[in-house]
């Protein structure tokens, strides 16, 4: 009595879940897709698209709006692609950087050399900032310092950017973090690293010097173009999720 019982029950689950089974079939297309249940005589004339195919199309940068892309990702982490295209932004922000600067001593102080001998002193102490300075050493030393910095610096926002998964932000909102990373930049430098390693050169800038060769020359040069680099090339980005109406062309 008690087998009968039990094969009645196993009999009655199956018969339930082939049911299911079909059911579901039903709502689904032949490639498992989901369709409403009123578009399967379309979807077997071939009338009906799967439901993420158009966040995968070739020609999607072609539409005038942009698709729904959920489950597709956007941004990849490859560490020498992030030094690569960061050294690249740091040398092109810190080259801009230092013909603004050279442009701000020559008016400011009518001396050119001032931001050369300024990153030499930095190495070989106030002596560098006296007029009997050998100036092939101060270029020399100057330069060399300026670059490392900048590089080192460009690297620092490309991985910031990558760690927080903002290499495919908005442009607007990517100037708006290479602005805020020139300031801070700037102050870390001037008001850290400065009176830690030479204190003997932190009263030697005038208030002008400092704005101009400082803070708005970081804050509005050297940290949009490094944002810029980043709008231009887009390093690591898979996919342009921001486009709008506004946007396409």
């Amino acid at each position: 009595m008690l087998e009968q019982t039990v094969h009645q029950c196993v009999g009655e689950a199956a018969g339930r879940a082939a049911r299911a089974a079909a059911w579901l079939t039903s709502r689904r297309g032949a490639r498992g897709e989901c369709i409403p249940f009123d578009d399967r005589a379309s979807r077997r004339e071939g009338q009906v698209r799967a439901v993420n195919d158009i966040s995968k199309a070739p020609d999607n940068d072609l539409l005038p709006w942009a698709p729904p892309r959920t489950g597709v990702a956007v941004e990849r982490r490859d560490s020498w692609e992030v030094v690569m295209h960061g050294a690249r932004a740091g040398l092109l922000a810190g080259a801009t950087l230092g013909l603004v600067e050279i442009a701000a001593s020559t008016m400011l102080r009518h001396s050119p050399r001032l931001p050369f001998d300024f990153a030499a002193a930095l190495v070989v102490g106030p002596e560098a900032l006296l007029p009997a300075f050998p100036l092939a050493a101060s270029l020399v030393l100057g330069t060399v310092l300026h670059v490392l910095l900048s590089v080192t610096f460009g690297v620092a926002f490309l991985g910031g950017l990558a760690l927080t998964f903002q290499l495919s932000a908005r442009p607007l909102l990517m100037v708006l973090y290479g602005t805020l990373f020139g300031v801070m930049v700037w102050e870390i430098n001037f008001f850290g690293v400065l009176p830690a390693i030479a204190p003997e050169l932190t009263g030697r800038l005038d208030l002008a010097t400092q704005l101009w060769n400082g803070i708005v020359s970081y804050s509005l040069v050297y940290g949009p173009v490094l944002a810029t680099y980043v709008i231009c090339v887009r390093p690591g980005m898979l996919d342009k999720w921001w486009r709008t109406d506004e946007e396409a062309t």
